[in-house]
């Protein structure tokens, strides 16, 4: 297994406008009937309100929908439905996987991606290339050892903490939280039981 680092080239899309006043990772991508894609998102902003983010972006040529709240004053995350998505079209029928995608710049985004092996490395750069993407390779490296905690059990952690679920009493409930990642509460309830145990852990490991 690969973990791949590349430096992406924006198109001209809603992520490059975003980005243009703010921040924009990208934590899941899935395709639709329709080619309508949902991007779980977080998005930021130092210049701009959450209020102001989400009217933003709902003006975006391409934007088909969103389902965004605020995770604090300068955050906001949830879904964001696009036609045509890039990064989607990108990623399709290849044997790969995107962790994150996060820009950089508006020009710029770096993604996180995640191969079986070099065959299949060599498969997405042609596709980039095919497309015309501008990239550069940032950092390869072998993962032989199983992470503790995956990246996906961490970014829903991560977004669980950011939307209080965490909190006393919760701003929000499993079942709200379950049906914005897009995961039955079941799933969802298991992998915040495991990130949650890695984490303690790892914790009290540290503190021995």
């Amino acid at each position: 297994m690969l973990e791949a680092r590349l430096l992406v080239d924006n198109p001209e899309n809603w992520v490059k406008s975003v980005a243009r006043s703010g921040r924009v990772k990208i934590m899941d991508v899935r395709g639709h009937a329709g080619r309508v894609t949902r991007d779980f998102v977080e998005i930021s902003s130092e210049r701009m309100s959450p209020e102001e983010m989400v009217r933003h972006l709902r003006g975006e040529i391409g934007v088909v929908g969103s389902e965004l709240s605020k995770s604090d004053s300068t955050r906001v995350v949830g879904m964001v439905a696009t036609h045509d998505c890039p990064v989607c079209s990108t990623f399709a029928g290849l044997n790969c996987f995107l962790v994150t995608a996060e820009t950089k710049s508006p020009e710029k985004m770096e993604w996180r991606v995640f191969v079986s092996g070099d065959r299949e490395l060599k498969s997405l750069f042609r596709r980039l290339n095919r497309n015309r993407v501008g990239y550069s390779v940032i950092e390869l490296t072998h993962k032989m050892q199983k992470r503790a905690v995956t990246s996906r059990q961490e970014e829903i952690a991560r977004v669980a903490l950011d939307l209080g679920y965490f909190e006393f009493p919760k701003r929000i409930k499993l079942e709200e939280l379950a049906e914005k990642l897009g995961l039955s509460p079941a799933t969802l309830s298991e992998i915040l039981r495991r990130a949650e145990k890695h984490i303690l852990s790892k914790y009290f490991e540290s503190t021995k």
